[in-house]
């Protein structure tokens, strides 16, 4: 992450919001020094976000990374709307991706937690005991996101964010770097079931305004290389850097407009 500016100097780097996973943020490492990360809400549904699962933090064992902590505690807060409202006045980019929606959401009295493997690690099993799972792609999944991803929009534009705000679309990747095809646990849903999947959710977006960059079908390519291993979300080093050209250039037309 890139430092703070010094006392007495305006800082006038371009200033990133990341509502995603992985995906965003290995981008934000391809992007010029002249952007800087304000935060990163993680692990966290658009379903989950504002709406906060009551009694399921004090259930929780705490993890050794003080990032899964942090996301994990922000998920059950459903923190997102706090984070833009704390930071609305700097941010200058908003990046969101959908890859942390993979796992569902657990419905828990009157909100809902995000279903991925640090809630699990961190006993979310016990914690959400008698809770209603929603799995990804079913049609009550895709209708309780719709409806928050319009809420979330709703105030992203009331806070002057949403034409700050770019959506990158990115296929999962079947395919290695070397032409191998994309080792795949048994557990999780093969790249092209999961990329039909998110054709509605993409489409959804584009009706509620949201700007969309999509990463090309060609580019996406795994590789062992990727820090945290080969994954169908885990992507080369190319498509990170035609993704982060891309943004820059999106905030360069931006700066543009309004000036």
């Amino acid at each position: 992450m890139a430092e703070p500016a010094a006392t007495g100097e305006t800082d006038t780097r371009t200033r990133v919001l990341i509502f995603g996973s992985c995906v965003s943020r290995d981008t934000f490492e391809f992007l010029p020094d002249s952007f800087r990360l304000l935060s990163y809400v993680a692990r966290q549904s658009a379903i989950s976000a504002g709406a906060p699962a009551a009694g399921v933090a004090g259930r929780l064992k705490q993890l050794p990374s003080a990032f899964q902590n942090r996301v994990g505690s922000g998920d059950v807060k459903g923190d997102l709307d706090e984070v833009l409202t704390r930071l609305a006045p700097e941010i200058d980019v908003m990046l969101v991706d959908l890859i942390d929606e993979r796992g569902g959401v657990i419905g828990v009295g009157s909100g809902f937690v995000t279903k991925l493997a640090e809630l699990w690690t961190a006993g979310g099993a016990a914690a959400t005991a008698g809770g209603r799972r929603i799995p990804f792609a079913s049609d009550e999944h895709f209708a309780l996101w719709s409806a928050a991803m319009e809420r979330i929009a709703g105030r992203l534009r009331s806070l002057g964010l949403l034409d700050r705000t770019i959506v990158l679309r990115t296929p999962w990747a079947s395919t290695m770097s070397s032409g191998d095809a994309v080792p795949v646990p048994t557990w999780m849903t093969p790249p092209e079931t999961a990329n039909a999947q998110y054709e509605r959710y993409f489409a959804r977006l584009e009706e509620l305004g949201y700007e969309i960059l999509t990463l090309p079908s060609e580019l996406a390519r795994s590789t062992e290389a990727h820090r945290w291993g080969a994954s169908p979300f885990h992507y080369t080093d190319e498509a990170y850097t035609h993704l982060a050209t891309e943004i820059a250039a999106i905030v360069a037309r931006r700066t543009s407009d309004d000036a």
